[in-house]
């Protein structure tokens, strides 16, 4: 099987974090920019867009709507299981706001680390852990032996989490994962834990800044 992940268009929190606004995402529904929409359509003509046989996406709006967008395609299957890793109470709240409701996650060597650990989360939210496992049983429900090729709209953590199922990375690579927006990282296999990279060379993903 042939296993293209999309990281979604740039969204609306992307654009303010990037204008330096430091805001607090995970799995909180926000739509895309122009920008965002732009890049997605701009996917149509990508050679790995154009084998995707099945399409599947976070049930986030701005995973569904890049899809739609690059693929040109509505029969898109929205799928929970396919969110990015959850910030529990801390979705969709300014950094300042919440040192102050929970000065310990800011401050404590042991929480600091709540937003890229496989142990530690943010409250009510989610490690890698939990994400990875949540790549694990979707990719069990996937006749992975067939020659197909499905694409996946999703989010950064999720994507970083499934390529270390897919691949059988060490948890240390794991967060050295770069997943940039709207650009398809293609992977091939049968076996979760033996999957290749095809469109990349692992150190590309791992190098970038």
């Amino acid at each position: 099987m042939k296993i293209v992940l999309v990281r979604h268009g740039e969204s609306e929190i992307n654009k303010r974090c990037n204008e330096g606004e430091k805001i607090y995402c995970g799995a909180y529904n926000v739509q895309l920019t122009e920008e965002g929409r732009k890049s997605a359509e701009e996917l149509k003509n990508n050679t790995y867009i154009k084998q995707i046989e099945k399409i599947y996406s976070s049930d986030l709006d701005r995973a569904v709507e890049t899809a739609k967008l690059a693929t040109g395609k509505n029969d898109v299957i929205k799928l929970p299981i396919l969110r990015e890793r959850s910030l529990g109470k801390f979705e969709g709240k300014i950094e300042e706001s919440l040192e102050k409701e929970y000065p310990e996650y800011f401050t404590n060597p042991k929480l600091k680390n709540f937003r890229h650990d496989f142990v530690i989360k943010a409250p009510d939210g989610e490690n890698y852990q939990e994400v990875s496992k949540r790549c694990s049983l979707f990719l069990k429900e996937l006749d992975l032996e067939s020659y197909s090729t499905i694409g996946i709209f999703s989010h950064g953590v999720f994507i970083r989490c499934m390529i270390y199922v897919l691949m059988g990375l060490e948890k240390e690579l794991v967060n050295k994962l770069k997943v940039q927006n709207c650009e398809p990282i293609v992977l091939e296999g049968n076996q979760i834990g033996k999957f290749v990279l095809k469109s990349h060379k692992l150190e590309e993903l791992l190098k970038r800044e």
